[in-house]
C-alpha cells in the first residue's frame, strides 16, 4: 500500500490508461478514436460512460490524495505542487460531469457538459503552469530543458487540438501519451531526488 502511495503518479497514469484501454473495447458506432475524444468515452447518455468516468476520477483522484500527501508529510514544495495537484483535481471533476453526446439531436444537460469543458480547460492550464514552473526551478539542466520541452509539446498539441476539425482524437491521444511520459518518468524522477 506503501508503495502505491508514494508511486501516486504510476499508479493514476497506469489505471487511467487501463481503463481508457477497456473503455474503447466497449466503443459502439459512431464512435471513433481518430475524431472522438476521450472525454466522449464518458459523454452523457452514452451506455458505457461509467468505465471512462471512473478513469477520469480515480487519476485525478489518486495524483490528488498522492501530492496532498507529500505536502503534509514536508516531503514536497507547495510552489511546484500546487499547479498539478490542482490538475488532478481538475481531472477528477471532469470526470464527475460528462460532455455532451457525440450523437446529434440527443437531449443533454449543457451544464454538466460546460463543467466538464472547463474542469478540462482548467486541467491542460494548471498542467502547463505546472511544467513552466518545474522548468524555471529545476537546477539540473538536462530536467530543467526536459520541462521546457514538455511544456512546448503540450501547449503545441492542444493549440492543434483547438484548431483542427479532422483527427482530434490522434492529436489529444499524442498530447495524453507527452502528458503521461512526463508524469511517470520525470515527475517521478523530480519527487524521488527532492523526496
Amino acid at each position: 500500500m506503501t508503495e502505491l502511495i508514494t508511486k501516486y503518479n504510476w499508479t493514476s497514469v497506469g489505471l487511467f490508461v487501463g481503463l481508457i484501454i477497456i473503455a474503447h473495447f466497449f466503443t459502439t458506432s459512431p464512435y471513433d478514436w481518430r475524431t472522438n475524444t476521450i472525454s466522449e468515452l464518458a459523454s452523457q447518455q452514452y451506455q458505457y460512460r461509467w468505465i471512462m468516468k471512473i478513469g477520469f476520477i480515480l487519476f485525478g483522484g489518486i495524483l490528488a490524495i498522492g501530492i496532498t500527501n507529500k505536502l503534509i508529510n514536508g516531503n514536497a514544495k507547495l510552489l511546484t505542487e500546487l499547479p498539478i495537484l490542482i490538475y488532478g483535481l481538475a481531472i477528477l471533476i471532469s470526470g464527475l460531469y460528462s460532455t455532451k453526446p457525440i450523437v446529434d439531436g440527443i437531449e443533454y444537460s449543457e451544464l454538466e457538459s460546460k463543467i466538464h469543458s472547463y474542469s478540462a480547460q482548467i486541467a491542460g492550464m494548471a498542467f502547463s503552469i505546472g511544467l513552466l514552473i518545474y522548468g524555471f526551478t529545476e537546477t539540473n539542466t538536462n530536467l530543467k530543458i526536459i520541462h521546457f520541452v514538455t511544456f512546448a509539446f503540450v501547449v503545441g498539441f492542444s493549440a492543434l487540438f483547438g484548431i483542427m476539425d479532422s483527427n482530434v482524437g490522434i492529436i489529444q491521444r499524442v498530447m495524453y501519451i507527452g502528458s503521461f511520459v512526463w508524469l511517470t518518468l520525470f515527475y517521478n524522477q523530480i519527487n524521488e531526488a527532492s523526496g
